[in-house]
């Protein structure tokens, strides 16, 4: 059903999972504190509430019930989770407009097919036989050729991805959904699936273009959040003294009161006022209570 062993790792694609790796490990670092973060107060609210939903599910175990509660909460319609009875087709839409679609599992061979992928994958990720991302890759494309529901088999497959990565240690994979990025690459996307397709329909299964087409889109997912980081790094710098100096105290302290960043700083009442309002303003910290009880944190 998966054909590993017709899998060729070509230096473009050991290049591509290097750079996400690469990635990962600058990711890393910047978990390590607060104000790195918080640069990215556009995507951080995203990423936290998509870890707070979903994070007790990375240390689970994948299954069949799981992956079925996860595309009710997708579709937001718990009947529509049961494994579909009728025939269908995968369909990939651009700006409105059909691309494309691909001929997907019958109903009788969903369920058995899909419980044996979802047992190759915990076992990959336990044994660690595979790269984690490479097994997200071919679990990915396994799932959507067989499309286990009669709707919504993109948006679980996109979230399942980021479900693998988040419990193989890419934690900045929530901060950035895949659908934009996916939906851009629309046309790469199907026609990596359909060559996948017909590739194992005519008995020399290729995974190459797939594995080139998926890291293709990873390297997108990191490429976003490396350039919001250069933008708001730039940002920073041309910040007052004051103000990058109010958001290092962040760094070990969760709230702040005026009266204490006044002692912190030893700045003036009336400037620490102006670069707070201008923090908030610009989402790097939140203003929380009234008057006297006022109090900062990060956003």
């Amino acid at each position: 059903m998966i054909g590993i062993e017709a899998i060729r790792i070509t230096p473009e694609i050991m290049s591509r999972i290097g750079e996400i790796d690469e990635f990962k490990g600058l990711w890393a670092g910047l978990e390590r504190y607060s104000t790195g973060l918080q640069a990215l107060s556009d995507v951080a609210e995203h990423g936290e509430n998509f870890r707070k939903v979903f994070g007790p599910l990375q240390e689970q175990t994948i299954t069949l019930e799981m992956i079925g509660l996860i595309h009710a909460m997708q579709v937001r319609d718990k009947s529509s989770s049961f494994i579909r009875t009728g025939e269908t087709q995968l369909s990939f839409m651009k700006d409105g407009v059909l691309i494309g679609a691909l001929d997907v599992a019958a109903p009788e061979d969903i369920e058995p097919l899909l419980q044996k992928l979802i047992g190759w994958l915990n076992e990959a990720l336990e044994r660690e036989d595979f790269h984690p991302l490479l097994s997200a890759a071919i679990f990915t494309a396994v799932f959507l050729q067989l499309s286990p529901y009669q709707e919504g088999n993109l948006r679980v497959a996109r979230f399942l991805v980021l479900l693998i990565m988040l419990k193989s240690g890419y934690a900045y994979a929530p901060y950035v959904p895949l659908d934009k990025i996916m939906n851009a690459r629309a046309e790469e996307v199907y026609g990596a699936l359909a060559h996948n397709q017909e590739s194992l329909e005519a008995g020399a299964l290729d995974w190459s273009v797939w594995l080139t087409c998926f890291f293709g889109v990873l390297q997108g997912q990191a490429e976003t959040l490396r350039d919001r980081l250069a933008h708001k790094e730039e940002e920073i710098s041309n910040m007052p003294t004051l103000s990058a100096r109010i958001l290092a105290l962040f760094e070990e302290h969760k709230r702040l009161q005026m009266k204490q960043i006044i002692t912190l700083t030893r700045g003036r009442r009336a400037t620490l006022k102006l670069r707070l309002g201008e923090l908030v303003d610009g989402g790097y910290l939140k203003r929380h209570g009234k008057a006297r009880a006022t109090w900062y944190a990060l956003v």
